[in-house]
Parts: C-alpha cells; sequence; structure tokens
C-alpha cells in the first residue's frame, strides 16, 4: 500500500515522495530542486522558479544532492509504454510524467490540452486503465488506458524530451544527510538566483517586466494563472525553502519574505488589482536583488 501525499500544486516532489518511500519531505525535495530561487515567463505565463529552470532539471539536481540516481525512459509506442508502465507498476509505485494535465479527465474542468505539465505516482496499469495517486487532491484516480495515454503521450508540454517519459531504477548512489544536501544546494541556488541558466530577462528583471505591464493590466493567460496558480506555488515554494535553509538567517528571511508578499498578492489578483500587483512584483524583485547578495555570502 503507498501512502498518499498531495493536494495542492506540487505534482512531482509530491510523487517523488511517495514513489521512493523514504518519509521525504515534499519542501526538502521542492527547495533541492533550486524552483524557489527566481523568476521566469514562459511565454505568456508568469512562473515563479528560475529563468531556465524545469522540473526535469529540478529533478535530477534534487536526487543528486540527495545521493540518489535514476533513470528516464521515454518510448516511440503507446503499446511499448503502456507494457513497460504495467511490468513496472506490478513491482510498486511508478514515477510517471509530465503528462497533459488538461487531458487528466478526473480532474473537473479537464477537456483539452492546456501545455499545464503534471506528475502521478501510477499505482496499476491494467486492460481497464489506470488507477494513480494524483497529488492534485485525488488519490487513487482512474482512466481509461485511452485516456491516461493520451495526457500521458502529449506533445504539448514545452520542456522535456520524449514521449511517455517515466523515471524508474531509483536507488541510493552515496550516503548523505538531508543536512549536507540542503549544505550543498547554497552554491546551486545562487547560481539560480543570479540566472546563470539561460540568458534574457529573468529573476528580478522579470519580475520588474511584469510589474510594468502589470500597471496598465494583464490579460489571458497571464492574469489567470496567476490567479489560480503561481503565486500560491511561489509562496509555497518560497516558505518551505525559508524551513529547509533556516541555518541561514538572511537567506531564510529573504525567502520568507518574498513568501509573505506573493501570498498576500493573491487577493489582488482575484480583484484584478494590476497596481497592487505591480507594487507586489517590484517588493519581490528588491528582495530578489538581497537574496542573490546573501546566498554568495552563505556559500
Amino acid at each position: 500500500m503507498t501512502s498518499y501525499v498531495g493536494s495542492g500544486p506540487y505534482c512531482y516532489a509530491d510523487s517523488l515522495s511517495m514513489v521512493i518511500g523514504q518519509g521525504w519531505r515534499p519542501g526538502l525535495v521542492e527547495t533541492l530542486t533550486g524552483s524557489p530561487f527566481g523568476f521566469q515567463m514562459v511565454g505568456p505565463l508568469p512562473l515563479f522558479d528560475p529563468v531556465g529552470w524545469d522540473p526535469d532539471l529540478g529533478l535530477d539536481q534534487a536526487l543528486a544532492l540527495l545521493g540518489w540516481a535514476c533513470e528516464r525512459e521515454v518510448f516511440d509506442s503507446d503499446d511499448k509504454a503502456f507494457e513497460r508502465l504495467a511490468r513496472l507498476a506490478e513491482d510498486g509505485p511508478v514515477f510517471v510524467g509530465p503528462l497533459e494535465m488538461g487531458l487528466l479527465l478526473h480532474q473537473p474542468g479537464a477537456d483539452r490540452p492546456i501545455g499545464a505539465d503534471h506528475f502521478v505516482a501510477v499505482l496499476e496499469a491494467g486492460p481497464g486503465g489506470v488507477t494513480m495517486h494524483d497529488p492534485q487532491g485525488h488519490p487513487y484516480a482512474w482512466l481509461p488506458r485511452e485516456e491516461f495515454m493520451s495526457a500521458w503521450g502529449s506533445d504539448t508540454i514545452a520542456y522535456g524530451s520524449g514521449r511517455f517519459p517515466l523515471r524508474t531504477s531509483f536507488r541510493r548512489a552515496t550516503e548523505r544527510t538531508h543536512e549536507e544536501a540542503v549544505r550543498e544546494l547554497l552554491p546551486l541556488a545562487h547560481e539560480w538566483a543570479r540566472g546563470d541558466h539561460a540568458p534574457g530577462a529573468g529573476n528580478a528583471a522579470g519580475l520588474r517586466e511584469l510589474a510594468d505591464r502589470a500597471d496598465t493590466g494583464l490579460g489571458v493567460p497571464t492574469l489567470p494563472v496567476l490567479q489560480s496558480f503561481a503565486l500560491r506555488l511561489g509562496a509555497r515554494r518560497r516558505v518551505d525553502a525559508a524551513t529547509e535553509l533556516a541555518a541561514w538567517p538572511e537567506v531564510a528571511a529573504n525567502l520568507d519574505g518574498q513568501a509573505r508578499a506573493l501570498g498576500q498578492a493573491q487577493l489582488a489578483a482575484v480583484r484584478e488589482d494590476g497596481a497592487a500587483l505591480a507594487a507586489t512584483f517590484r517588493q519581490v524583485a528588491d528582495i530578489q536583488d538581497q537574496l542573490v547578495h546573501d546566498l554568495a555570502r552563505a556559500t
């Protein structure tokens, strides 16, 4: 039996915690991915993770810091993918994703591709369909095979390579404590916060650009994404990172300050108060500059 972890937008951290079964805190996993340390626009989508970052890169980083390794598999046909998934699920939960969230039809409102990635822990895969722990708040969710495969094999996710991605063969590569993993994160976090991984405006500069846009009004899909997803995820990432990095008080205080600002901006987003959102984004950008400075001192 696999215990359920979820009910929020922490899909890969929650799914990994379920699949590994080592008592890993999702907040620790999320922090180690590097996601709490910046901001980027992906097309029209505002995402409170660093410029150049994506979940596959983050998962590789988190696993390496924790002293673990795995294999990422993709497939050239849905039959091969499903057969492999079914065999793996016989031995325990399987880490699957990214999938197209808009095609996971057990989720209310899902009826078409929306370009949103998602990860699940698959428990069973048989002729009738697939049973999964969906960390979006759906333990033991079930989909018929065809519907599940449409979500899994979708080509609408902007990052990653190959169709039907899953991760398997999780194994400990080296002994490492959680405290050691967090300490080794610091120089990597500084690189993410500084924006070393991609050219162009991101992190503090990207936040200030978004603030300028908010002054004149944010449209679709930028504002709805802020309302339903980005702000609450950005706040949670940072409050969890502040907890994990409590041994470095200046860094933790910056992260907590960003979390508070983003959390309090939720009402402004729902009310479509562009001026208040612009002020928040400039505040978070100013804290980002200080975060870069304090991470440099901590490394």
